[in-house]
């Protein structure tokens, strides 16, 4: 014996293709890429124009701003990886010498 689907599946399952193919469409369509591309730029803009703004206030107030932290962090980054190369670098000269003996 054949089961059915449950009434609510079947409700579902009808809006998902009149609503789907719609918004299928939409998002495959140059408007939406124009758009989405001009969103991305509107956001990058604001964005920038509000981290401008709150730096100056942060730096008037001499404490650090967003970005200050950001760059500190970057730098710390570079100098865990540098003292990684070097420890490897004096291990690697250790067990020369090691083996020299």
């Amino acid at each position: 014996m054949a089961t059915r689907t449950p009434l609510w599946l079947d409700v579902v399952l009808r809006a998902e293709r009149l609503v789907g193919s719609r918004v299928e469409g939409a998002v495959h369509s140059d408007t939406y890429f124009d758009l989405v591309a001009e969103l991305n730029r509107t956001k990058a803009f604001l964005t920038g124009t509000v981290e401008g703004i709150s730096k100056r206030l942060w730096h008037l107030a001499n404490l650090p701003a967003g970005t200050d932290l950001r760059r500190v962090r970057e730098q710390l980054s570079r100098m865990e990886r540098r003292l990684v190369e070097l420890s490897k670098e004096l291990d690697e000269q250790r067990e020369a010498l090691e083996a020299e003996r």
